[in-house]
């Protein structure tokens, strides 16, 4: 099966009302509106998804996409720091809003509810409550998504597609400025070098400066999730002679941008 859904990217709420909904949502709230269709819904942006109010009458009957609606008040949580809920909770009393509850979920996690002009249950709640801001799903929810097959590979392959690719992705324009940085330092020519002569230079790069290898392979290794860190430290020899290569290719195909870093760098 394809990988689990990562992110709710879209939460619908129901209002009658939408412009109470949108002075609660958008003023006491503070999210921005992304789009506004008259009498039909208000989205808003929420952090990397968003937030629908529909209208439940116009959106029954909507014949453009699946039509949907609710009866009664739903519910929706946001995820804030634990140390902002008491300012939440004076910042909700300026604006006149009622704290419904509050919630102790141990740990230091907590909640508070309200309701909007719908009556829909909005609770704000500490953001680590279901683990979706630990460290290992933000990691995996910066990195690029690449779409390699890997159902038949060996568990250091699977790791190297699936893993490190992925990271060496997302630090790109982070190495080509550390090997940038090294060879306006050390590499005195190289942008007036034949693309041959360039593509040798980085080689020896990678092969002998050390300080480089070690500084490039630590970034990578600080971007593992701690299971992906227990593999790296049980293949580690395997896994450094195939992510050097990598970081070598990389830097080899995007030799323009490197040049134009190195006169940024010694302009």
């Amino acid at each position: 099966m394809p990988n689990p859904p990562r992110l709710a990217l879209e939460t619908s709420l129901y209002a009658d009302d939408l412009a109470a909904a949108e002075q609660f949502y958008g003023d006491v709230l503070g999210l921005d509106v992304m789009l506004r269709t008259e009498g039909n819904h208000i989205t808003f942006r929420c952090g990397p998804g968003v937030v629908h109010v529909f209208d439940p009458a116009a959106s029954r009957t909507q014949d453009s996409l699946p039509a949907h609606g609710a009866e009664g008040p739903v519910h929706v949580a946001f995820g804030v720091p634990t140390d902002q809920l008491a300012t939440w909770r004076r910042h909700f009393n300026r604006h006149d809003v009622a704290v419904e509850d509050t919630t102790q979920w141990g740990d230091g996690q907590r909640s508070i509810y309200v309701r909007d002009p719908a009556e829909n249950s909005v609770e704000l709640v500490s953001s680590t409550l279901w683990s979706t801001t630990a460290r290992a799903e933000r990691l995996r929810r910066v990195r690029p998504v690449l779409d390699l097959d890997t159902a038949e590979s060996r568990p250091v392959e699977q790791f190297q597609n699936e893993t490190l690719r992925p990271i060496l992705k997302l630090l790109n324009p982070t190495i080509l400025r550390l090997v940038a940085e090294r060879l306006a330092r050390y590499g005195v020519g190289f942008g007036a070098m034949d693309q041959v002569d360039q593509r040798d230079r980085l080689r020896n790069l990678m092969k002998e400066d050390g300080r480089l290898k070690r500084t490039l392979l630590g970034m990578v290794v600080g971007h593992l999730t701690q299971d992906e860190l227990e593999t790296y430290l049980a293949h580690k020899d395997e896994v450094r002679r195939r992510t050097v290569p990598m970081l070598l290719a990389r830097a080899q195909d995007q030799i323009d941008t490197i040049v134009k870093l190195i006169e940024e760098i010694s302009a």
